[in-house]
């Protein structure tokens, strides 16, 4: 018997969390399986149409709701008896939502739709300690009423565990990983200097928590003291002006490169010689995966998970999240020493082709299907 799936996410575009789901519809057997996605149509960021592209290659169709939506408000009411009559009308065997959002109105949804299993992967949590008491209150109750109704948690890291210390019974951590055989490999030699300067890349959205206007912080300070580094931010958000803005009013023209968003990133973690990426909070950072591939040294912060991916001294330097000076003193560190980058590539290479490699991911993930659904 045939076994029908719906993965619902919120933003229709290629970062780290839809990776995810991407690398388990590719394992899925077609003949065994009925893939569906569903995104929000409300939300434009990146390229929607190479997404979409990908996931149909994969045999999955592509649904779209105009009701969900990524910001909390009086929508979140029809979206969720929308998501409940969809349920109920392709009556799905599996529904597995990922994030905050969809999360907490896709597994109520489908939960009381009936579904046999219900499976949410928690990618991050809006309670943090950057957030004021009372807001974190209330997205904390959120997320733990939306844990009652479903039958498996996964969690991408070890430090989230203690929040879920009431569904223990149900939870556990899968770390995230990709598959390497699709990337090129033209030159991962790590600590090569391009045009006599040291590339800086970060890659991520630029919202709130990637932080990117420490890392241009950082960028002018260093300005005068190392002329020859140049940095690159690749990717878009709602911080995207503020970005353009200080580098305009502080004239970094020459210095740093805004790039916006582009699908294959490859070119510029092979043109880099250091991976930054400031983020108060961080799940895991899938981004950090390829740049260790890439034997890129991260220089990051000790935000949530990223100590499990990236360790500090072996891989990359961290330091506290919104510590502008320690943020430059690390950065300072790799650009002066360049065989300290090369032997902290070598390293992270190493880590994340062991460690953190899809196909583990995804075994993992087809064990809690073939658990929960016994056909």
């Amino acid at each position: 018997m045939r076994i029908k799936i719906l993965h619902i996410q919120v933003l229709p575009k290629l970062s780290g969390v839809q990776k995810v789901s991407l690398e388990i519809f590719k394992k899925l057997n077609n003949e065994k399986y009925d893939k569906y996605i569903l995104f929000s149509d409300s939300i434009g960021y990146g390229d929607r149409a190479e997404c979409i592209k990908e996931f149909e290659a994969t045999g999955a169709k592509v649904l779209f709701s105009k009701l969900l939506k990524r910001e909390i408000g009086i929508s979140d009411f029809p979206a969720l008896f929308e998501l409940y009559k969809l349920c109920k009308r392709e009556k799905f065997d599996i529904v597995h939502t990922n994030s905050t959002k969809p999360g907490i109105i896709g597994r109520i949804a489908a939960f009381v739709a009936g579904v046999p299993l219900v499976v949410h992967t928690v990618h991050g949590l809006s309670f943090h300690k950057f957030v004021k008491f009372p807001i974190w209150q209330f997205y904390w109750a959120c997320e733990m009423i939306a844990s009652c109704f479903c039958h498996k948690i996964i969690i991408v890291n070890k430090y989230y565990l203690k929040y879920f210390k009431w569904f223990k019974n149900k939870t556990c951590t899968i770390y995230n990983g990709v598959d390497y055989s699709k990337f090129p490999t033209s030159n991962i030699n790590g600590y090569v200097e391009k045009h006599g300067r040291v590339n800086v890349l970060f890659v991520g959205r630029l919202d709130k928590p990637k932080n990117p206007l420490l890392l241009l912080e950082a960028a002018r300070r260093l300005r005068i003291t190392h002329p020859n580094v140049h940095f690159r931010l690749v990717g878009d958000g709602e911080y995207m002006e503020q970005c353009r803005r200080f580098i305009s009013d502080n004239q970094l023209h020459d210095y740093v490169s805004l790039e916006g968003w582009r699908t294959n990133v490859y070119n510029y973690y092979q043109q880099s010689d250091i991976f930054a990426v400031p983020s108060i909070y961080e799940a895991f950072g899938i981004m950090f995966l390829e740049a260790g591939y890439y034997k890129l040294p991260v220089c990051s912060t000790t935000a949530e998970g990223i100590p499990e991916v990236v360790i500090n001294n072996l891989t990359g330097v961290l330091c506290e999240p919104n510590d502008v000076d320690a943020f430059t003193k690390n950065l300072t560190l790799l650009i002066d020493n360049a065989e300290l980058r090369k032997q902290m590539g070598e390293n992270g290479h190493t880590r994340v082709t062991e460690c953190f490699n899809s196909s583990i991911m995804v075994s993992e993930y087809l064990k809690i299907y073939k658990n929960g659904i016994r056909k």
